[in-house]
């Protein structure tokens, strides 16, 4: 798969995160102040941390090899794994706001690895031959 498909086939998917990662922060900013910052901040951390995964991911299906994809995965829960305590951490939040925070980081970490499974799942799916069928264990 050339990166000229990969992007074509990653865009859509691109788009629909972003629009989840803006709605979660444009809900952030319309919140009250006691958990605003929190919901901000962890709105933040989590568009980040997409990034980082569907990046990885877009060159781990490219590689064309189920370990590839597997990498990527990997490479994408670290990168969140970091960035859900970096973020606590700079934002300086406390109590509801703290919880705030892990509410929003942890919704749109759902709703963005929920698109990165449908993006390889699509590219799993393009890339499989017209024709070809699925190899069976059954005789």
């Amino acid at each position: 798969m050339t990166q000229a498909q990969t992007t074509a086939r990653l865009l859509p998917f691109a788009l629909a995160s972003g629009v989840a990662c803006a709605l979660s922060l444009g809900l952030g900013l319309l919140s009250a102040e006691p958990t605003r910052t929190g919901i901000v901040f962890g709105s933040c951390a989590a568009a980040l941390s997409a990034l980082c995964a569907l990046s990885a991911l877009s060159v781990g299906v490219r590689s064309g090899t189920s370990n590839g994809v597997l990498g990527a995965f990997a490479i994408g829960f670290l990168c969140r794994a970091v960035l859900v305590g970096v973020g606590l951490v700079v934002s300086g939040v406390r109590g509801n706001a703290a919880l705030a925070y892990a509410f929003a980081f942890f919704a749109l970490f759902g709703v963005t690895q929920l698109i990165e499974i449908l993006f390889v799942h699509a590219s799993a799916a393009k890339s499989a031959k017209p024709g070809a069928h699925a190899v069976s264990a059954e005789p």
